[in-house]
């Protein structure tokens, strides 16, 4: 009778593991829409978004409840048009294919805020630096179209610093850079937005970049009115060249979160100061919707030199920021470097120590998104391998750092060389165990310290796979390794 019902203990055990939830690759079996489920616009501004849906194509969309001044195209998933009211618009979506369909609610906040999710997407510094040409960014929305990224979510596609010319033109207009973009700035946002994608662009608070080419100190207005006329939906505003003083930020800040407000565009305004300042006391309230916390990342897992920040070393900075996340304001520990593997002049500084390993590249993006952070791949995603897409497409993870409650996870715990970290979600509670040491080791997670009182099913993020329903958990990183696991109480 005991072999019976431990043989049947089993069997239940096997079909929760195997049978609740199936993973599949971005463009396999039936449809399932991706986060994010909220998404912001100011109100008589162009609105762009790409339903984020994973499955086989070909694929269709409906939309029901749209505010009006919106479309959605049925083949493609993009809704795009202007609507005028404001108002939360709680929209039902609805995608099919040939294994199934897949029901979802949009949630479409029409209002003051933006970036009510963390901005995910690309950007072209990490990899490319100064080589930068429309080719490289028309091919990029091509490519993340064809992996699947912008199925995943990842909606922004940000040409960073060397678009423009060093000096102004004769009427104070910003110079675009003819021979890097010889269609102009416009042709590539328009490129972008009938894919469903937004542009991102670059400029300094200051007389010039921190590559010496033109900025935007005391240009502030023509130069949001021309971003804002060439369709850009997003400004990286950096500070090389600056004076120092905090004071002195703000006002250089607010005078550009003020042009941005004011154009006809709602624009994404990222505060690049790096930290030392403190910006996320105070970038919210000029205009900021994510702000630099630390200096720029470096492709490694960390270092002995300040000036050479790796990812546990900016980590350390973002961490104790929790407090100052939410919705709309975002701590920004600065852009992924996954799948870069130590391949780029401008961050390593042509240093050939540089890179890290599969794992410490899944750490990354794990600790990112249990951050709350904003998720800008700088990678070239044109040429990812399996092993990278693996942890870039990972819907699962993603899901955790585009979570509509919005708080950023803090660290409950440390047991050795292991630091669990806890963040609370609409729906549960995520948890990862970050593995500091260079070998494996052990932790036993007790979820009523989490709160999670009673039986907790239990979901392996990175392995896509229930675990089964439980009051604790047994959890062996490995070096440099982290493991993500979704809480939820049973009901």
């Amino acid at each position: 009778m005991k072999g019976v019902l431990y043989l049947f203990w089993i069997l239940s055990v096997w079909g929760c593991t195997q049978t609740e939830k199936k993973y599949e690759h971005v463009f396999e079996g039936a449809p399932r829409i991706n986060a994010p489920y909220v998404t912001g616009n100011y109100p008589h501004t162009e609105f762009v978004f790409a339903v984020p849906t994973s499955g086989e194509r070909p694929m269709t969309w409906r939309a029901e409840n749209l505010p009006e001044g919106l479309l959605l195209d049925s083949g493609t998933g993009i809704i795009r048009g202007v609507v005028n009211e404001a108002g939360d618009y709680k929209v039902k979506i609805t995608a099919e294919n040939a294994k199934g369909k897949s029901v979802s609610e949009l949630n479409i906040q029409i209002g003051d805020e933006l970036a009510l999710t963390p901005v995910m997407g690309w950007n072209s510094w990490n990899t490319f630096g100064p080589e930068l040409t429309e080719a490289l960014v028309l091919e990029t929305a091509d490519a993340m179209i064809a992996n699947g990224m912008r199925d995943l979510g990842y909606q922004y596609i940000n040409i960073d610093d060397y678009w423009q010319l060093k000096d102004r033109g004769a009427d104070g207009r910003i110079q675009i850079n003819k021979e890097k973009f010889p269609r102009g700035i416009k042709y590539v946002a328009d490129y972008l937005h009938e894919r469903g994608f937004r542009l991102g662009i670059y400029s300094d608070a200051s007389r010039y970049t921190c590559g010496g080419v033109c900025g935007s100190y005391g240009y502030e207005d023509i130069d949001a009115r021309d971003f804002a006329s060439w369709g850009v939906d997003l400004l990286k505003y950096d500070y090389c060249g600056a004076p120092e003083e905090r004071d002195t930020a703000i006002v250089r800040y607010r005078k550009m979160g003020e042009a941005l407000r004011a154009t006809d565009r709602s624009i994404v305004f990222s505060v690049c100061e790096w930290g030392g300042r403190e910006p996320w006391t105070w970038a919210k309230e000029v205009g900021g919707h994510y702000w630099r916390t630390t200096g720029d990342i470096r492709d490694k897992w960390s270092t002995d030199n300040k000036n050479f920040l790796g990812i546990v070393n900016i980590l350390d900075r973002n961490k104790n920021l929790a407090d100052y996340a939410g919705p709309g304001a975002w701590n920004d520990p600065d852009m992924l470097t996954v799948g870069i593997f130590g391949k780029s002049f401008s961050i390593n500084d042509g240093r050939k120590d540089f890179g890290c390993t599969l794992e410490e590249y899944r750490s990354h993006m794990s600790l990112w998104c249990m951050m709350a952070a904003p998720l800008l791949s700088g990678n070239d995603v044109r040429s990812m391998a399996d092993s990278v897409k693996d942890i870039l497409l990972n819907e699962e993870i993603i899901a955790i750092n585009q979570d509509a409650l919005g708080k950023q996870a803090v660290v409950v715990k440390t047991e050795g060389n292991c630091e669990i970290w806890q963040k609370n979600l609409e729906d549960g509670v995520a948890v990862a165990v970050l593995n500091r040491g260079e070998q494996p080791e052990t932790v036993t997670l007790h979820f009523k310290e989490m709160g999670m009182k009673g039986k907790v099913k239990v979901r392996d993020i990175w392995k896509h796979v229930n675990l089964g329903t439980m009051e604790t958990l047994t959890v062996s990183p490995k070096a440099h390794g982290t493991e993500v696991y979704k809480l939820t109480l049973k009901k």
